[in-house]
């Protein structure tokens, strides 16, 4: 017997079927073709969302993002998520390792919450936590680092908060905005 589905429903379902680790609230999966018809493209032309990045600085457009998902489709050395809320499937932001190196066993990750509405919900270091964890369990990975600018608050809060520690700084490491920015080295190891 065909089970019925109220519109929208099944269409729902169905694309939740690729959760890839569910955190209950939000889950993260693979980014797919559709992310690219979102607001993805726009979080890298928000000046507030690119605040503490270096991203923002060059502008965006639907057709370099679309060059960025095919480079990670490709990609050998980065796996990046998609951050997605559970009751609507709302891309929200993206999570990755970058510069994975399996012979040394390490790798970069790096965060981007677009939709700013979900800040300081704790999604963020949720998402740390479990790409982290992924990281070491699954990848075999023996150490994961971030750089953040020592201004951004709410990312240093996260990454610490998720098991990260500080391990150093770089000084004038980044330059947006008409000045030089000092960078955080978090070091993350189980």
């Amino acid at each position: 017997m065909k089970k019925y589905y109220p519109k929208g429903r099944r269409e729902r379902k169905m694309l939740r079927k690729d959760k890839f680790i569910d955190l209950g609230e939000i889950y993260l999966r693979s980014l797919r073709q559709e992310d690219l018809a979102g607001d993805w493209y726009m979080w890298l032309n928000d000046p507030v969302v690119t605040r503490y990045q270096d991203k923002g600085i060059i502008p965006n457009t639907r057709e370099k993002q679309q060059s960025y998902f095919e480079t990670l489709g490709k990609s050998s050395s980065d796996i990046v998520f998609a951050i997605v809320l559970d009751q609507t499937d709302q891309h929200i932001g993206n999570i990755g390792l970058h510069r994975i190196d399996f012979i040394h066993r390490h790798a970069d990750v790096g965060i981007l919450l677009g939709e700013k509405e979900y800040w300081n919900k704790g999604f963020a270091t949720r998402s740390i936590q479990a790409v982290s964890n992924y990281a070491v369990s699954t990848l075999n990975l023996h150490r994961l680092t971030s750089y953040i600018m020592k201004e951004n608050a709410g990312s240093l809060k996260a990454f610490l908060k998720a098991g990260f520690v500080e391990e150093g700084c770089m000084k004038d490491y980044y330059y947006k905005n008409g000045r030089y920015l000092d960078v955080s080295v978090l070091g993350y190891r189980p």
